[in-house]
């Protein structure tokens, strides 16, 4: 800053510096109070010994204590209301104490007095919470007033020529104090700030430490060198089944937690006694909160026997699951790359046994002919599926509608199923369209119609395609049949790739429409009905809102 005080972080141009320095304030306006009132105490004295007699005015003395008494009152009790206005502020107060010092020195005597000590006192006061220019200012004024108090006896013809060299040593004891006092406030200062700054990006370092090792998967545990957990994440007292308090891990420390926290105990104790190394790890089976046992990994870093000791708990089951993904995914890829080579000889195949056909005129022949026809067929399917999962594109932003969608739809579907179309019904109930990817649309309803004609009966409307608004802006469209449905055993598996009831099917067929709803932003469910109801199970699909 232009004036020399340290720079300060303020919201407000207007407002006052900075806390240190409002309460500086604070103690130099308290303090005036308690040197006008020491001060006053002495007035009584006046008329009685060695004091009365050093006075050089007791009644000037006397009235300038009590004005000064009552300004420093009002200062201290205004202060608060000025703040925005601090330097006009540190003025008038530093001015006050100065014209009032100098006038209670006259009184008292002169220079000689000790109230040249209240003065540059004073001024180091100022100079705490002032600019550099600000403490000059303050310094050149005490200086002035000095030399005018001196100069004043000698002009009316009563001073001592000494004086003049001695209020010149004052002033400069003056300059002195102030900017010395000044510039060390001003690194005082400039040290408090970098500490608040520092303390600033340290709180919101921890801040978001913490708010990280809260949402991690993995338990966190901080153990102090004296055994005490001091945090604790909540995926660690989910692990270990800890309330809000955990116990301690110290040796000899009272048993809390359990048959859990016990074994996490005894690891805590063999690693401290094999020497503490920094990123040691070790395997526990801890009781698992629901039941059963659950394997946990530790690991301890840190540990010099003087800090902090961080505990890492990683659930092995959250492991396995990662890698049993990335084989899935693995296997995924290589079926794609089989599914890819298979399709051509497939292809070869069923061309070839189609020509063998024409010529077989045996029946065993042509029946085995069939079988083969049959099977390629299957197998033609089940490439087509993994194809389409490994392929699947970017679902387009389409608006359909349903009504003019599924009378195309299912007149394809009955001539390359040849199924009964009377076994279909279809009820519209709104003429609102859906938000869909029309292809994937088609393949949706493809495998969740063959699979509600594989199960249901064979009379008519055995299997209905609804869409309506169950509640505004929520619309829904259902396959349901009046099958017997999934048994409860079979629900949690239903979406899960290769897996099939059928011993025809390929079990990706339900799969790959959850895919095919999920690339849409749509969800698709199994809902089952009252089993007085002639549809006892649907597939439910919600479309993504428009």
């Amino acid at each position: 800053m232009s004036g020399g005080r340290a720079p300060v972080s303020i919201p407000d141009p207007a407002a006052a510096p900075a806390d240190s320095y409002r309460a500086a304030l604070r103690w130099l306006a308290a303090s005036r109070v308690a040197v006008a009132l020491t001060l006053l105490a002495f007035v009584p004295l006046q008329d009685a010994g060695r004091f009365a007699a050093e006075l050089g005015d007791p009644v000037w003395f006397e009235r300038v204590v009590v004005v000064y008494l009552l300004a420093a009152i009002l200062y201290l009790s205004t202060l608060h209301r000025f703040y925005r206005h601090f330097d006009a502020m540190l003025a008038v107060h530093a001015l006050t104490d100065l014209v009032a010092l100098t006038a209670l020195m006259h009184a008292a005597g002169g220079l000689r007095s000790g109230v040249v000590v209240l003065l540059i006192a004073a001024l180091a006061g100022a100079a705490v919470v002032s600019t550099r220019r600000m403490a000059a200012s303050f310094a050149a004024a005490a200086t002035l007033l000095v030399l005018a108090e001196a100069a004043w006896p000698m002009l009316r013809g009563a001073g001592e020529a000494g004086m003049t060299m001695t209020a010149g040593l004052v002033g400069i004891a003056c300059f002195a104090t102030a900017m010395t006092v000044n510039w060390l406030a001003i690194r005082l200062h400039a040290q408090e700030e970098i500490a608040r700054r520092r303390g600033e990006d340290l709180r919101r370092q921890l801040a978001v430490t913490s708010q990280v090792v809260a949402e991690l998967q993995q338990g966190v545990l901080v153990v102090g060198a004296d055994g005490e957990v001091t945090t604790m994440n909540p995926a660690a007292r989910t692990l270990l089944g800890i309330g809000a308090q955990p116990p301690s891990l110290a040796a000899g420390a009272p048993p809390a937690g359990g048959a859990t926290w016990t074994s996490l105990r005894r690891a805590y104790a063999r690693w401290r006694e094999g020497g503490s190394a920094a990123h040691d790890e070790t395997e526990l089976s801890l009781p698992a909160p629901g039941g059963g046992t659950v394997r946990i990994r530790l690991r301890f870093m840190g540990g010099d026997g003087n800090g902090d000791v961080v505990v890492i708990l990683e659930d092995q089951r959250l492991v396995e699951d990662r890698a049993q993904q990335l084989k899935l995914a693995s296997m995924g890829r290589l079926s794609a790359s089989i599914a890819h080579e298979v399709r051509n000889p497939l292809a070869a195949i069923r061309h070839a046994n189609s020509l063998l056909a024409e010529r077989i005129d045996e029946p065993a022949l042509a029946r085995l002919a069939r079988i083969v026809e049959d099977n390629t067929v299957r197998i033609d399917r089940i490439v087509e599926d993994v194809l389409s999962i490994a392929r699947r594109e970017r679902a387009a932003d389409e608006s359909i509608d349903l009504r003019a969608f599924l009378k195309g739809f299912l007149a394809e579907f009955v001539v390359a199923s040849g199924a009964d179309p009377r076994r279909i019904a279809v009820r519209i109930e709104t003429d609102r369209p859906i938000r869909f990817d029309s292809n994937h649309l088609r393949q949706v309803l493809l495998n969740l119609l063959g699979n509600a004609l594989r199960y249901a009966t064979g009379a008519e409307g055995a299997v209905m395609i609804g869409w309506r608004e169950r509640e505004p802006h929520r619309l829904e469209l259902t396959v349901a049949d009046d099958g017997s449905g999934l048994p409860p055993e079979m629900l949690e598996h239903a979406f899960e790739p290769f897996f099939t009831t059928d011993s025809r099917g390929t079990g990706l067929g339900l799969y790959l429409a959850r895919e095919l709803c999920s690339a849409n932003d749509a969800t698709i469910r199994y809902e089952t009905a009252a089993p007085s109801g002639r549809y006892r199970s649907a597939f439910v699909i919600e479309p993504k809102r428009g």
